[in-house]
């Protein structure tokens, strides 16, 4: 498992920032991976779509997390907010896999990579967001990979799960991809 407290340049916190669109509001130079990878989850909420028969814009969708409890506290903070188009409201899942039917986004932790692939194959089809910071996860099926690398935090992009799942991405978010699979 890699490192919960990271150093992140202050350039990378305002890219991250402009990605977001999220506040005019001056940037620690330091960041937690926690609060880092909210702000991505946060972000991918932002600029994807759900099928309209799903979830429609000013509806509320369902953040789960699946084995990080950090990450989980960090996000109730913006617990009943507006993230884009949508209410949020999170919900842990502890291990109770029933409850993933309720989730419109799933974040995957690395510690659950046991579980990870059943878990992918029981939402197949289904209008589910999952990002993990399980490495190779878009490789592997998974709909958006967080990857580590030299401070830096990026993300892969699996299409094709995306398409199978009916959610779309917004071409910026697609711009920004370190890599994108099943084009």
């Amino acid at each position: 498992m890699h490192d919960r407290r990271m150093n992140y340049p202050a350039r990378f916190c305002l890219a991250l920032l402009f990605l977001a669109g999220m506040s005019s509001q001056p940037c620690r130079a330091e960041l937690s991976e926690i609060q880092v990878e909210s702000a991505y989850i946060l972000n991918f909420i932002k600029f994807a779509e759900w099928p309209t028969a799903y979830v429609k814009s000013g509806d509320r969708i369902t953040l789960c997390v699946m084995g990080n409890a950090d990450l989980q506290e960090t996000l109730s903070t913006v617990n009943g907010r507006k993230v884009g188009a949508y209410e949020l409201q999170i919900r842990p899942l502890g291990d109770n896999s029933e409850a993933l039917s309720s989730c419109h986004v799933l974040y995957i932790d690395q510690q659950e990579q046991r579980r990870f692939i059943p878990t992918l194959k029981s939402l197949a089809g289904k209008p589910v967001l999952t990002i993990s910071d399980i490495p190779n996860f878009a490789e592997r099926g998974g709909n958006i990979g967080l990857i580590y690398r030299e401070y830096k935090v990026q993300f892969d992009i699996n299409l094709a799960s995306i398409r199978i799942a009916g959610l779309r991405l917004s071409s910026q978010m697609l711009n920004l991809a370190a890599n994108i699979f099943g084009k």
